[in-house]
C-alpha cells in the first residue's frame, strides 16, 4: 500500500512539474516585455502652479474648464479641489499660459513674441 501511495505521489509531483514548466501554446497573444511604450507630452494650460507657483509636473494634473492644469506639489491638487469656483477662476487667471490670446476679435499684436 505504501508503494502505491508513494508512486501516486511521485507521479502527481512529476506531472505538476511538467505542466507548470511548459510554455504557453499561444505566444501571439502574450505581449513582449521589451516593446517600447511611447510617452505623450502633457500640455498645460498654466505656466505655473496656481497654488504654490512652482513648475507644473505631468504627474499632478486636473481638468478644469476643459483644460489640463498642472501642479507642482502633492498637496496642491487637493487644495485646488477645496477652492470655490470663483477662487479657482481667479488663481487660474494669474497663471494662464494663454491669457490675452483668446480675444474673439483677433485684434492683438504678436510682433513682440520671439521666434526660435
Amino acid at each position: 500500500m505504501r508503494f502505491f501511495i508513494g508512486t501516486a505521489a511521485l507521479l502527481l509531483i512529476m506531472s505538476a512539474a511538467i505542466v507548470g514548466c511548459s510554455e504557453p501554446s499561444d505566444t501571439a497573444s502574450t505581449p513582449a516585455v521589451a516593446d517600447p511604450v511611447e510617452a505623450t507630452a502633457v500640455t498645460f494650460a498654466n505656466t505655473k502652479c496656481p497654488i504654490m507657483g512652482g513648475s507644473p509636473t505631468a504627474e499632478l494634473t486636473v481638468e478644469y474648464d476643459g483644460k489640463t492644469i498642472g501642479f507642482c506639489c502633492d498637496g496642491c491638487p487637493e487644495k485646488w479641489a477645496d477652492l470655490s469656483d470663483d477662487a479657482k477662476a481667479e488663481k487660474f487667471a494669474k497663471v494662464d499660459a494663454h491669457a490675452g490670446h483668446d480675444r474673439a476679435d483677433g485684434d492683438h499684436d504678436h510682433s513682440d513674441h520671439s521666434r526660435e
